[in-house]
């Protein structure tokens, strides 16, 4: 937290200049005026200089002593600092007042006459650090709040890489293992996901980059089977002027594949994208095969929940239903 001394003297002098005017004003209401001074022009402003100078004194040393024991929690030291400034400074005024004053004043009198109007400048310094003091922190809460979910979103979207590669690597080895011909473009067709995957790092991509991906990605899949499995899929044609995170939709899709049933046959396969203005529509309906880990597809789609909690609070809906053995992922991306 800066110190903002400058800020603190500004106000002391306007705190300063509320405090001697509203002390005339009952008898600017009956049309007087009470400040008589019968010093030089030059004694009278050197008196009121030394006296909003000390006035702020008040108020710098309670800040001061504040921000620098009060984080460090050094209570003690800042009460002990504060009396003693406090006092030292009481005492500067009383020794303005004895040597400069047109009236001098006996110690107990000037202590009665002037201890009110010290602790509210006592009162300014205090108020000012901690309006500073709580504005910082709120400030820091918020600073360490985005580097939370800015490192989790950077676990998160770490995870994909490896989830998407163990899985195609057992396609490839599957393939490989057969003496499939398919084998080459599988690697072929790997390759250029992994280069997506690694140089893109943007935070977000235009959505026609996403259904291209996940055009590449089913033609890889389809690469496992002797004739391509029944995928049916819809989108929005042309450049769609809409951005979303990466690698946010193929997780689902990946789940299809390793959780489905796929078929030569019969559509087993519904994907659809569609685009309501600012929202984004996206369902993805698969066949449930005989052998599966679960229902809800593991680390690939709690990863994409746990994303959109992050990205999307209060604008996204995410539902998964099974139903006459078909899985069905509904997601809806407002504002977007």
């Amino acid at each position: 937290m800066k110190r903002k001394i400058w800020l603190l003297f500004i106000l002391s002098i306007v705190f300063y200049s509320a405090i001697h005017i509203s002390g005339h004003i009952p008898g600017l209401f009956q049309g007087k005026f009470t400040y008589v001074d019968e010093r030089p022009f030059p004694q009278q402003l050197m008196a009121l200089t030394i006296d909003l100078l000390l006035s702020f004194l008040f108020s710098l040393s309670t800040y001061l002593f504040f921000f620098y024991n009060y984080p460090a929690k050094k209570y003690a030291l800042l009460v002990l600092g504060l009396l003693i400034s406090t006092a030292f400074i009481f005492l500067l005024g009383f020794a303005w007042n004895k040597t400069m004053s047109l009236y001098p004043e006996a110690l107990n009198r000037f202590f009665r006459n002037n201890i009110l109007f010290d602790l509210l400048y006592v009162i300014l310094g205090l108020v000012f650090y901690f309006v500073r003091y709580s504005r910082q922190r709120e400030l820091q809460e918020k600073e360490l709040q985005l580097q939370v979910r800015n490192a989790e979103l950077s676990f998160l979207r770490s995870q994909v890489n490896p989830h998407f590669l163990f899985n195609n690597l057992n396609n490839i080895y599957s393939l490989v293992y057969r003496g499939s011909a398919e084998a080459l473009n599988a690697i072929a067709g790997l390759s250029e996901l992994l280069r997506y995957m690694l140089y893109n790092q943007s935070e977000a991509i235009n959505l026609n980059q996403e259904i291209t991906y996940i055009d590449k990605f089913i033609a890889l899949q389809q690469l496992r089977y002797e004739s391509p499995s029944q995928v049916k899929i819809s989108y929005p044609a042309g450049q769609l002027n809409v951005e979303i995170p990466p690698l946010l939709l193929i997780p689902f899709i990946e789940n299809a594949f390793k959780h489905g049933a796929p078929s030569t046959e019969e559509v087993w396969l519904w994907i659809h994208i569609a685009l309501d203005r600012n929202t984004l529509n996206f369902e993805c309906i698969n066949k449930i095969g005989q052998v599966h880990k679960d229902q809800t597809g593991g680390i690939g789609i709690e990863n994409v929940s746990k994303r959109l909690e992050l990205l999307y609070l209060g604008r996204h809906s995410l539902q998964t239903l099974v139903q006459d053995n078909l899985f069905t992922v509904k997601l809806k991306l407002n504002d977007i």
